[in-house]
């Protein structure tokens, strides 16, 4: 261990400490006085806590703290429930308008005699809500998967660019620069966007696994309903050998009921200890902060009133973001009139005509 560095489970504890409001000191290497929050504490004292078996001997008292002690176990539950919503902001943008509208101009494709003119453009704070999912497929196996989804708060849809949006090099606890807030919806009407989304990836996964039980469960079955096929073929021979004797063979129709019953019952509690059954619960919340660009538009049509149209350029991806359809509010990047010369994406404009 290089000088200045911790075992990762002192560390934690340290840092555990320094966040979640209590208080340590290190009384020799391994050793530690800790005052523990309140929501850790069983009651509010100091606590020495050894990380070194052979240290508890001579501080008695103290309680050893391990991978799997109580007292870690504790901790850590309570840092996990401690780390369930965060805050993070994006930095390390080129936040200069340049080139922004000719971007802009060059994304959105405009038909039918529209116009678009700019008035202004800025930099504002785009909050986007990232969700982490906690699903659990279990069987006679257990498999736990995390989902995310994010969510721009402004349009409310999906974000796709997770991985940039996620990167660690740019994001911080604290804002490069104070920016106004953009116009969102509340988490209350985020969260069911981003729980359709995960549950749709959700439902493949749990088609996959749900088709290999059954494919597993089958072949079980087969094996079973063929050796009890064949204790039935015993029980059968002997019947009629008993019957070639002159003996009674009523005997061994008991038997054969007797096996039919075992082999349903078996194959009963196979097919019940192969169901499967899926959780899901959300484990994490995050909100990043995202400078981007408003650009404020102005669509016109030569003899018609025309209207506004507020657009998002993301410097992230160096792109713009699709914007709402004033009739169905879809994403799109074509603008067009229908037949009443209202503007409308393309696919409003066909149902218009239709």
């Amino acid at each position: 261990m290089t000088p200045g560095t911790q075992p990762p489970l002192q560390a934690f504890l340290r840092d555990y400490l320094d966040v979640a409001g209590g208080a340590w000191d290190e009384v020799e290497p391994d050793v530690y006085d800790v005052l523990l929050p309140g929501d850790a504490a069983a009651e509010p004292a100091v606590v020495r806590v050894a990380f070194d078996p052979e240290a508890l001997p001579e501080h008695p008292g103290s309680q050893l703290a391990g991978i799997g002690t109580p007292l870690v176990d504790r901790l850590l539950d309570d840092a996990r429930q401690l780390g369930r919503f965060a805050r993070a902001h994006i930095g390390q943008l080129n936040l200069a308008s340049q080139h922004v509208l000719a971007k802009v101009r060059r994304s959105l494709l405009l038909a039918g005699g529209l116009e678009l003119e700019f008035t202004k453009s800025r930099a504002m704070d785009f909050p986007q809500a990232v969700f982490w999912f906690q699903a659990t497929l279990a069987s006679d196996q257990q498999e736990s998967y995390v989902l995310p989804v994010a969510i721009d708060l402004h349009y409310a849809r999906q974000v796709r660019h997770l991985d940039e949006l996620l990167c660690p090099d740019r994001l911080s606890e604290q804002p490069m620069q104070l920016l106004p807030q953009a116009k969102r919806c509340r988490l209350a009407d985020a969260y069911p966007l981003a729980r359709t989304e995960v549950v749709r990836t959700l439902g493949a996964l749990a088609g996959a696994r749900r088709r290999e039980l059954r494919e597993r469960v089958d072949r079980q079955v087969a094996r079973m309903t063929r050796y009890y096929t064949d204790l039935r073929g015993e029980v059968d021979s002997l019947a009629e050998r008993a019957k070639t004797r002159g003996e009674d063979p009523s005997k061994y129709a008991g038997r054969r009921a007797a096996i039919d019953r075992e082999e349903r019952l078996r194959v009963g509690e196979l097919r019940q200890k192969s169901s499967l059954n899926v959780q899901l619960r959300l484990a994490n919340l995050l909100i990043v902060h995202q400078p981007k660009f408003l650009v404020d538009g102005f669509l016109s049509l030569p003899g018609h009133t025309g209207e506004p149209l507020p657009i998002v350029f993301d410097p992230l991806v160096g792109a713009l973001e699709a914007v709402p359809c004033p009739g169905c509010i879809c994403p799109t990047f074509q603008l067009q009139t229908n037949h009443r010369h209202q503007v409308c994406c393309p696919a409003c404009s066909g149902r218009g005509a239709a």
